[in-house]
């Protein structure tokens, strides 16, 4: 296959991650980073739209489990990542819960699978309006953990990425470790990363792989993820290492 045949990748903008990818992420597909709380998704994912709006890409973020201004708020003293002037400069639009049209409370207490309908066309319609090439979606568990049937949970899940994969938006999703949810996630997702805690003597280490890519060979070793103030990075090394 000839350079001109091959599949355009898109850089994930965490320093040692592309390399394990073999050159990041294909582009307009649905790339799912999966651990237990506080292993580092969240920052995960907004370094990887940070990395878009630096490069003057549109970018868009959404949350479903709290409001932006405690990511914008976090990020901002963690990393000095200015969220805020992107969204001034209009290459970051964020998506809350709090928007009217999701009608979440509500949707849930009703029919769960009209919520996801009701979000699956906003994000369309904001997709189709600003035109974003990456979203980042933080965490995916609150819109499907009140669906009780699998194969309606696997469905909707292949309709929501569907949007995605349709609009050539690249998008990294964060599921938590709960109820079985995850691993449902991670079978409709193009690629998993899958992000962690490992105990070492006595030393406590960040750890990721990548469990899956779809279309693409990637390094299959378990390495250290660092975070420092910088934000994130993989490093050459085993967590495994005393």
């Amino acid at each position: 296959m000839s350079d001109a045949d091959l599949p355009e990748r898109i850089g994930t903008g965490i320093p040692g991650l592309d390399e394990m990818l073999r050159g990041g992420f294909f582009v307009g597909t649905a790339n799912v980073v999966s651990g237990d709380s506080g292993t580092g998704k969240t920052i995960f994912g907004t370094q990887f739209i940070v990395e878009g709006a630096k490069n003057g890409e549109n970018v868009m973020c959404i949350i479903t489990s709290e409001e932006s201004k405690s990511i914008v708020r976090e990020m901002k003293t963690s990393f000095n990542w200015d969220l805020e002037e992107y969204v001034k400069e209009g290459k970051l639009t964020f998506v809350d819960i709090t928007d009217p049209s999701l009608r979440l409370q509500k949707s849930v207490e009703i029919a769960p699978s009209e919520l996801i309908k009701s979000f699956k066309k906003l994000v369309e319609s904001k997709i189709e309006e600003i035109k974003p090439t990456r979203i980042f979606i933080d965490s995916i568990e609150a819109l499907f953990l009140a669906i009780e049937s699998n194969y309606k949970l696997r469905t909707l899940i292949d309709d929501v990425f569907s949007v995605f994969r349709k609009h050539q938006v690249t998008s990294v999703i964060t599921v938590g470790s709960m109820y079985d949810l995850d691993e449902m996630v991670e079978y409709g997702a193009d690629s998993v990363i899958k992000v962690g805690r490992i105990i070492a003597g006595n030393n406590l280490q960040r750890s990721i792989y990548v469990m899956k890519m779809r279309g693409s060979g990637t390094i299959n070793e378990v390495r250290v993820l660092n975070i420092s103030d910088n934000g994130m990075a993989v490093l050459a090394q085993s967590p495994y290492l005393e």
